[in-house]
């Protein structure tokens, strides 16, 4: 199933079964009279993706008279840390890289609202990590350390979003890019033609002392004209132009798997 097909509005009647695979995670929906029966299993135990401990569940949801599922793209639930490696900026410069996000599905009955999400089903493995110091750090998941500089040399499939993330060097010595965190509650996801693709990422760095600020913004460049909307970000405030403290981090703390 392509995501054209899996990014409607799916009809079914009670008494009624409808099987939907996203990704290899096998979703089994099954209407009752005033609820869902949703099941959800691993479609292809013999690959070496591994899918999340959420991906393989059997729940009902009383919902009311509703015959309508919708499944909706969203980002991972929490910031995804980038680990760069031999990415360096030069003072003055600045650099666009394009990552490749695996994205997440959120299963609503009737209508997409929060009072309505059932269920979100995350088709991969994101490793835990943690980013910052040991006491004022927070919880996230790694991203990898592969990037692009070209978009048109990406190559992805409907499960996956391309991040452009734009890095100014602002500071008077070279920023070598070791860690960087994403924060995924404040990006929105876009159509651009045939591909996803998320807000622009775009981070000044003014130096170890001063920090880095992060702005998550459309990009006519990269989203395309119609500016045509896939999910809103997590968080409402993204909506907003944001200037928040932003940090690389050069040390890999004990305990980070």
């Amino acid at each position: 199933m392509n995501i054209s097909e899996l990014l409607i509005k799916h009809q079914v009647l009670p008494g009624n079964t409808k099987t939907i695979d996203i990704g290899c995670v096998q979703l089994k929906a099954t209407r009752e009279n005033d609820g869902w029966h949703l099941v959800t299993t691993d479609n292809c135990p013999d690959d070496d993706i591994k899918l999340s401990d959420e991906s393989t569940l059997s729940d009902f949801f009383q919902t009311g008279k509703s015959n309508s599922l919708i499944i909706a793209p969203a980002l991972p639930a929490k910031p995804l840390v980038f680990k760069g490696t031999g990415l360096n900026v030069l003072p003055g410069q600045t650099i666009t890289i394009f990552l490749k996000i695996p994205l997440a599905f959120q299963i609503y009955f009737s209508k997409i609202q929060p009072a309505n999400l059932l269920r979100e089903i995350s088709y991969k493995r994101l490793s835990n990590t943690w980013f910052g110091d040991p006491d004022n750090g927070e919880p996230a998941f790694t991203l990898g350390s592969e990037y692009f500089l070209n978009p048109e040399d990406i190559k992805i499939t409907d499960l996956e979003a391309i991040c452009p993330v734009n890095i100014r060097n602002s500071s008077n010595s070279i920023l070598m890019v070791q860690r960087l965190i994403i924060r995924t509650e404040f990006i929105t996801l876009y159509k651009n033609e045939d591909k996803i693709v998320t807000s622009l990422v775009q981070i000044d760095h003014k130096g170890d002392e001063e920090g880095s600020s992060v702005e998550y913004h459309y990009s006519k460049q990269y989203n395309g004209e119609k500016q045509e909307v896939m999910a809103k970000p997590r968080n409402a405030s993204g909506n907003n132009l944001l200037n928040i403290r932003f940090h690389f981090i050069r040390n890999i703390y004990r305990g980070e798997q």
